[in-house]
């Protein structure tokens, strides 16, 4: 019998030729590791952060809020300057707003979703502070809320103006808008500067509202002024205003093409300017009368987007540079993470750079602060939580506004900046080892990306010394750093004969671990076939390492759902090997699968254990688990382990009395896999007497198994 044969009906296993001391040892370590909570804690985190790390690096999570209100004078840009089209005055200017140009505002004006709150609070509150990010058209959204309040229009107060002072005239049923860059006036506007203003508009029936950006600081008691915009509007309605005015009902078809359609979700994403908008609406007016091809319009659109993103990046300073790169591997990471490594960074880059006369020799301490770092930067800070040995604590996190930033921001640097190469491939290197999981994991995936444009440079000097160093930080580096190679159509190939490479026992045990512990991620999920080979392989071995990264895998092949059936089948043929290690490794495979993962139900007290869950869905998962457990229960050394883990099924029964029926009908089918020997029964029985005990669970257990018996 070969080893991957299972056999048949009534053939038992062959006996182990080594000595039964070693045998039983051995099984008592493997159960001990199967149940020790750091592992499990330790795996759930490596595999969740290097999944949090693809998501946040290649924008598969996008959640791109995309604000854009009027025409050409009308709105802000994303990250730039207010832009001031056309002729004659436009909103950014002080003075009086023309009727004209609110006219115009409101045929175009989409309100965002919090609009009409906007201007119910405005209406019952003379003073607002409006914060939203830049180019959210937070103006637009201004000068309309206030021109619907305020019956004699509107003044654009000049920036110079000092709030402060207090010596304000204000006109009667006036509304108010004041913008201003100059954050240190909004840090230093207080409550009593707001109620005093707020008591002279209400004198005079008129409205302010002060544009704040979401990054700028503002004095902490001003809360109750602050009044925070939500979402934006959306970009096709805004779109289908601007060709409402131009093109008959019949025509606003266009939006419908398909091409049309994804070049909408791409403007979505890239937050254009309200020039810019206008301008595509005029495109899209010329695409419905034929005068131009909607492939040439998506061209025109990507080409300048593109140069808009070169010219932000090059124009960064000193102290932003770093920073933005350091957020492109960190993206949703606590602040704390991402200015520590951005700082790292930029001294690496000073390391590398010949000083000459005047030249910064690094970083100051008290340089550029943290809101204009991220504004500069296109970024924007929100409350998170982070898990810590001793719970969970609330967190300043950061992240780009523009989700596809991370990987685009990467990809840049490394086609257009050569001499940055090292320094950034030499710092990446050393984050792969740092004590914080996820600091190692990203800098890893950030790896693999720079390494589809350079695979053998970064295996040789990043990912095989990470492989080799038997750190298991490095390691889950190592490992990330393989996800986007592996991506690859043209890189693929090679990748996996790397890893058939680093399996043999030949290689040392480090790069026997990695690679074995790669083969569960996106690595062996696009080629299962191999995967599964290769991990059957690494499972002959007793290093106790080699076991975990082998369980370690199937675990994570086993939570695809394309393979969770291939998974359990191979672990029936594993169970049955005539080697010891396979069979051995196998059984500790099981105990984890059971032990690790849970499945979330609806209405349930707490999670079930996933294996359960899974015998109950359906008749295929139910043949193949109730075989490999009754194999546990009936191997040598084993059912110590077997029954310890159905206790704990119990006792999460005796808490949902939801899991009571599927755990009962599973039981009712190991018991008869096990012959009927009564060991089951017994056991609940034991455990039912013990202090404490799953007494209701046990109860509505053995019925179901007494009825079954009586069948």
């Amino acid at each position: 019998m070969s080893d991957s044969e299972e056999p048949v009906a009534g053939e038992t296993i062959a006996p182990d030729p080594e000595p039964i001391e070693d045998a039983e040892s051995e099984a008592n370590k493997i159960r001990e590791r199967a149940t020790d909570a750091e592992r499990r804690r330790e795996s759930r985190a490596a595999a969740n952060a290097r999944f949090d790390a693809l998501g946040a690096l290649s924008g598969l999570s996008l959640n791109a809020n995309t604000v854009i209100f009027g025409d050409a004078q009308v709105g802000t840009l994303i990250g730039r300057d207010s832009y001031r089209g056309g002729s004659g005055v436009g909103f950014e200017r002080s003075g009086r707003v023309e009727p004209r140009r609110l006219h115009d505002l409101d045929q175009i004006f989409v309100p965002p979703p919090k609009f009409e709150q906007l201007c119910d609070r405005l209406g019952a509150q003379s003073v607002l502070l409006l914060r939203a990010p830049r180019g959210w058209g937070r103006t637009a959204t201004a000068l309309r809320a206030l021109s619907r309040q305020c019956a004699s229009g509107v003044h654009k107060l000049s920036p110079d103006v000092e709030l402060r002072s207090l010596d304000l005239e204000f006109d009667h049923c006036t509304g108010y808008l004041f913008d201003t860059p100059d954050s240190q006036q909004l840090r230093t506007l207080s409550e009593f500067h707001l109620e005093q203003l707020g008591r002279r508009l209400v004198e005079v029936e008129s409205r302010l509202i002060v544009v704040v950006d979401d990054q700028a600081e503002v004095s902490p008691d001003v809360g109750a002024f602050v009044h925070d915009v939500g979402e934006p509007a959306d970009v096709t309605a805004i779109l289908r205003k601007h060709l409402r005015q131009q093109l008959a009902d019949d025509d606003l078809g266009v939006l419908s093409r398909l091409e049309v359609t994804a070049l909408l979700s791409l403007v979505t994403e890239h937050r254009p300017s309200a020039h810019e908008l206008v301008n595509l609406a005029a495109l899209l007016v010329d695409v419905a009368a034929d005068r131009i091809d909607i492939a040439e319009v998506v061209s025109r659109y990507v080409a300048a987007e593109d140069n808009r993103f070169r010219q932000w990046f090059d124009e960064l300073d000193t102290d932003t540079r770093p920073f933005a790169i350091a957020l492109a591997v960190f993206n949703n990471m606590p602040l704390h993470i991402v200015s520590e490594a951005g700082r790292a960074l930029a001294s690496s880059i000073v390391d590398a750079e010949v000083l000459g006369e005047g030249a910064r020799s690094g970083q100051t301490v008290f340089g550029v602060r943290s809101a204009e770092l991220m504004s500069r930067a296109q970024a924007q800070s929100y409350r998170s939580h982070e898990d810590t040995l001793y719970g969970r604590i609330t967190v300043d996190a950061v992240r780009f506004v523009d989700e596809r930033f991370p990987q685009r921001l990467l990809e840049y640097i490394w086609q257009e900046y050569s001499a940055a190469h090292q320094v950034v491939r030499d710092w990446l290197r050393e984050l792969g080892g740092a004590d914080d999981l996820r600091v190692s994991t990203r800098a890893g995936v950030a790896v693999g990306l720079l390494s589809t444009f350079e695979f053998e440079y970064a295996r040789r000097l990043v990912i095989e010394p990470w492989a080799d160093s038997g750190q298991r930080h490095d390691q889950y580096a190592a490992i990330g750093a393989l996800q986007f190679s592996s991506l690859q159509p043209e890189l693929a190939p090679l990748v996996a004969e790397m890893l058939e490479a680093w399996v043999q026992p030949t290689q040392p045990m480090a790069r026997r671990v990695t690679a074995t512990a790669a083969l569960g991620s996106t690595v062996g999920q696009l080629m299962p076939d191999r995967a599964l080979r290769l991990l059957r392989r690494s499972a002959r071995s007793s290093d106790p390492d080699l076991r975990d990264a082998v369980c370690y895998s199937m675990i994570e092949l086993f939570s695809s759902r394309e393979l969770d059936v291939r998974v359990l089948r191979d672990l029936r043929r594993w169970t049955v090997s005539r080697r010891r290690g396979v069979r051995y490794t196998g059984f500790l495979c099981i105990l984890q699968l059971s032990f690790d993962l849970v499945a979330e139900t609806v209405g349930g007290v707490q999670p079930w254990p996933r294996l359960v869950w899974l015998a109950d869905q359906s008749d295929e998962h139910r043949d193949h688990i109730v075989v490999l457990f009754a194999r546990l229960m009936q191997a040598p050394y084993y059912p110590p382990a077997a029954y310890a883990e159905i206790k704990r099924w119990v006792h999460v029964a005796e808490r949902d009395p939801q899991f009571r029926g599927p755990l009962g009908r599973l039981l009712v089918d190991l018991e008869t896999a096990d012959q009927n020997n009564g060991m089951v029964p017994f056991h609940l029985r034991e455990w039912a007497g013990e202090d404490g005990g799953p007494r209701a669970a046990v109860d509505e257990l053995l019925t179901m198994l007494d009825a079954k018996q009586g069948v």
